[in-house]
């Protein structure tokens, strides 16, 4: 994978992260109602689901890449398309709710149980299963060696969550109270924006 490649993948990824989907919203949550120690479990366990999902898809996009080369292909624009589209559905959708209890809870819930909570919710997002099969194409080219290139795209989506998602639980510990609503749409509107110009320049390299 060359420089320019991996830069686009970095970036998409920032942003796909940043955006508050799933995963952010449970990492905020966690850590409003339980703090910021116990939100780590949470972390933890959405990377162990989150890279589950990309081992897979990627195994099945190697045996697509050696079966149906135009298929391939015609999938990478697909995800030139996708994210152009998820760039234009961040622009108008109405932004995820976030529990704003600020109170934390008392209730007693077990590392396990946060950890094990957290991975099931990336594991059976189906939603992120399909993007993951037009996204990761995107960054993968057929001529050279499948497994590095694959290995790249796993780290660089896992460290890039992680951190978003231990940025997003410590704002919350913190800043929790001011947190609005309202206010995420317009974090949803610029990564909107950039996933739109990252789409318009894969389609470009392609």
């Amino acid at each position: 994978m060359n420089l320019d490649t991996w830069l686009s993948l970095l970036i998409a990824s920032f942003f796909i992260s940043l955006s508050p989907g799933a995963g952010a919203i449970t990492t905020i949550n966690q850590s409003i109602r339980y703090g910021f120690k116990k939100s780590i479990y949470s972390i933890m366990g959405l990377q162990v689901g989150y890279g589950v999902q990309i081992v897979f898809v990627s195994i099945g996009i190697g045996l697509l890449i050696t079966s149906n080369e135009l298929l391939f292909v015609s999938i990478k624009w697909l995800g030139v398309a996708y994210l152009v589209a998820l760039g234009i559905q961040q622009w108008t959708s109405k932004p995820e709710h976030v529990d704003l209890a600020h109170n934390q809870s008392t209730k007693k819930i077990t590392a396990y149980s946060h950890f094990l909570k957290a991975g099931f919710i990336n594991l059976l997002n189906l939603k992120a299963t399909v993007f993951l099969i037009i996204f990761i194409p995107l960054f993968i080219r057929p001529e050279l060696e499948q497994i590095n290139q694959i290995s790249i795209i796993l780290v660089t989506l896992l460290m890039v969550d992680v951190v978003i998602m231990l940025g997003y639980a410590t704002l919350a510990s913190y800043v929790g109270k001011w947190i609005e609503n309202d206010k995420i749409k317009y974090l949803n509107r610029t990564t909107g924006t950039v996933l739109i110009l990252v789409g318009i320049s894969i389609g470009y390299q392609l």
